[in-house]
C-alpha cells in the first residue's frame, strides 16, 4: 500500500534553508519525518502547520523519524517538545529516537517538583522525625567514610606514598599553637580563678581553705583544661578549615585537584587532623600550668594561702592517671575538631552563604561533640576506678 503523504518543506525555505519536515500516513499512525540540519543559525520552524497537517490526517499517534537529519542542536528537541504541546487528539511516539535527543526531550517534558509534595503543605510528626532521621544517617555515614578516608590516607603517608606539602604542615601548625596561645592562656587562666573562687568560698566555712589546690589541679588536668581549650580551638582553627574549605569548594579548587588525580582527604584533611591531634595535647599542657596558675593568685589573695603550700597540695593531688586521661581525651578532641571543621568544609554548597553556614556547623558540632565524648570518658573513668 502506497502511503498518503503531505510532502512540506520548511515554512519560508529562505528563512530555514536546512531543516525540512513532511507529515504523511503511516498505517493507523502518522508518521513525521524530519531531515537536513536543524541548527539554532537556521532558526526554528513554526510547529502551527505540521499540527494542522497531524489533525488533518486524524490519527491519534505520530511516530517521529529523524535518520534524516544530518546535523542537529538544541533547536531540534526545542521544536519537538513546542509540538507535543499542540497535540489535541493525538501524541508523538518519541521511541527509537537516539539516545542523547530522547534524554534531552525526556529533561524538557519533565515537571519540575513532580512528586514532592506542594509547597506549604502539611507534613505529619512521622514523616518529619523520618526526613530527619534519614538526613542524620546519611551525614554519619559520610562522616564515618572521611573518617575511614583519613585512616587510609595516614597509612599511605606512613609508607611515604601520602601526597601534600610540608610547607602547608607548618603553617597550620602555626595557626594551631603559637598564634592559639594567646586565647588558650586568657581562658584557662580565668577557668582556673574561678574555680578556686567558687572552693574558696564553699570551704572557707570549714576551715579547709587548703584544700583549694587540690579541687583546682584536679579539676584542671582530668577535665578543666582539655575540654576548654578544645572548645576554644573549635571555635577558633575548626571554624577556620571549615571556611578555608568551604571557601576552596565555591571556588572550585577542590574539584580541581580531584581532576589532576589528588585526594583531597590526603591533601586537605589529613594535615589538618595530624596537626590538631598532635598540638592539642601541647596546648592542654600549658592549659593546665596557666589554670593552676590562675587558682593558685585566688587562693593567696582571698584564703592567705602562701604560695609553697599551694603547691605543695598540687604536687601531691596529682597522678600519672589524672594527666593520661587528660591527655588521652586532648588527643581525640583535637582529631575531631579537626575532623568536622573539614567534614562541613568539603560538603558546602557553591555560594558565599555556604561559608558561613559550614563554619557554624563546624563549631555546633565540634563543642557538642568534644562534651558529649568527654561524658563518655568521665562514665568510664568512674568505672574503672580511675
Amino acid at each position: 500500500m502506497t502511503p498518503e503523504s503531505v510532502a512540506e518543506p520548511a515554512k519560508r525555505k529562505h528563512e530555514y534553508p536546512t531543516a525540512s519536515w513532511r507529515v504523511e500516513a503511516d498505517g493507523d499512525a502518522a508518521r513525521l519525518v524530519l531531515s537536513g540540519g536543524w541548527k539554532l543559525s537556521g532558526g526554528v520552524p513554526e510547529t502551527a502547520e505540521p499540527a494542522a497537517r497531524i489533525r488533518a490526517l486524524g490519527k491519534p499517534s505520530v511516530r517521529v523519524d529523524v535518520s534524516r537529519v544530518e546535523s542537529w542542536d538544541s533547536t531540534l528537541p526545542a521544536f519537538l517538545t513546542a509540538l507535543s504541546e499542540c497535540g489535541a487528539g493525538w501524541r508523538l511516539d518519541f521511541d527509537g529516537l537516539p539516545g542523547e535527543l530522547a534524554t534531552l526531550l525526556a529533561l524538557a517534558r519533565a515537571q519540575p517538583g513532580q512528586g514532592a509534595p506542594a509547597a506549604g503543605a502539611p507534613r505529619g510528626l512521622l514523616q518529619r522525625l523520618g526526613e530527619a532521621a534519614s538526613a542524620d544517617y546519611r551525614a554519619t555515614a559520610a562522616f564515618c567514610a572521611l573518617l575511614g578516608e583519613v585512616l587510609l590516607a595516614a597509612l599511605r603517608m606512613a609508607a611515604g606514598r601520602a601526597k601534600f606539602y610540608r610547607e602547608d604542615v607548618w603553617t597550620v601548625i602555626q595557626n594551631c599553637s603559637a598564634d592559639a596561645l594567646p586565647i588558650v592562656s586568657v581562658v584557662n587562666l580565668l577557668v582556673g580563678a574561678i574555680m578556686a573562687f567558687v572552693a574558696a568560698v564553699q570551704l572557707a566555712s570549714f576551715g579547709a581553705g587548703m584544700l583549694v589546690a587540690d579541687g583546682v589541679a584536679i579539676a584542671e588536668v582530668r577535665e578543666m583544661a582539655a575540654v576548654i581549650t578544645a572548645v576554644v580551638l573549635s571555635g577558633r582553627t575548626g571554624a577556620a578549615f571549615a571556611a578555608q574549605l568551604a571557601a576552596m569548594q565555591g571556588n572550585e579548587e577542590i574539584d580541581a585537584l580531584a581532576t589532576m588525580g589528588v585526594r583531597p582527604e590526603e591533601y586537605l584533611v589529613l594535615p589538618r587532623v595530624l596537626t590538631l591531634s598532635v598540638m592539642t595535647p601541647l596546648l592542654y599542657l600549658y592549659g593546665c600550668a596557666v589554670g593552676i596558675c590562675g587558682g593558685m593568685v585566688v587562693s593567696t589573695l582571698m584564703m592567705d594561702v602562701s604560695t609553697r603550700l599551694y603547691y605543695d597540695r598540687t604536687v601531691g593531688a596529682l597522678t600519672a592517671t589524672n594527666f593520661l586521661l587528660g591527655a588521652v581525651k586532648s588527643v581525640i578532641f583535637g582529631a575531631l575538631v579537626a575532623l568536622f571543621g573539614c567534614y562541613y568544609g568539603l560538603r558546602a554548597q557553591r555560594n558565599a552563604a555556604a561559608v558561613g553556614q559550614a563554619t557554624t556547623s563546624a563549631v555546633v558540632s565540634g563543642i557538642v561533640g568534644v562534651i558529649a565524648i568527654d561524658a563518655v570518658f568521665a562514665v568510664c573513668a568512674n568505672a574503672l576506678g580511675w
